[in-house]
């Protein structure tokens, strides 16, 4: 890995290394096709923050994806992190600190009155992680299969 952490906005050439980093995150398999007609609407929505981090290299290290909404209880944008993901094997180097910051300097821009994310309970790496980047844990989620 080069020094230099670089934040840029993914493109549609991004699909297949984002696909396998989700892959990863979920320890599932999507499937793909589906997964890219997601990813190229979401790349090309306004309402919709995709970012990657890469080295001097041009090596995916991690990327963020943040949804905006106007919502009424805030009476304003709300910006919600949906997926954060950083290597494994960088993990704990602030790239995910970087990603963060980065977003949250567009969100300031935007206007937005509030930033969420969503951890699964079991990711309690991950809880100490959002909270160590100012996140305060307010809410509590529930969810529900439609089937």
């Amino acid at each position: 890995m080069g020094n230099e952490i670089i934040i840029r906005k993914m493109n549609e050439n991004d699909m297949l290394t984002v696909y396998e980093q989700i892959c990863d995150l979920e320890a599932n398999s999507f499937n793909i096709k589906l997964f890219e007609s997601i990813f190229f609407q979401n790349i090309n929505d306004n309402d919709k923050l995709y970012y990657l981090a890469e080295d001097n290299m041009g090596n995916c290290l991690g990327f963020v994806s943040c949804h905006l909404q106007l919502l009424l209880h805030h009476c304003g944008k709300v910006a919600e992190i949906q997926e954060l993901f950083v290597k494994n094997e960088v993990r704990g180097k602030g790239i995910g600190k970087k990603l963060i910051g980065y977003i949250e300097g567009i969100l300031k821009e935007l206007d937005c009155v509030s930033f969420e994310v969503t951890a699964q309970n079991k990711r309690i790496e991950t809880h100490e992680f959002y909270k160590n980047n100012g996140f305060k844990n307010s809410h509590l989620k529930f969810t529900k299969t439609i089937e």
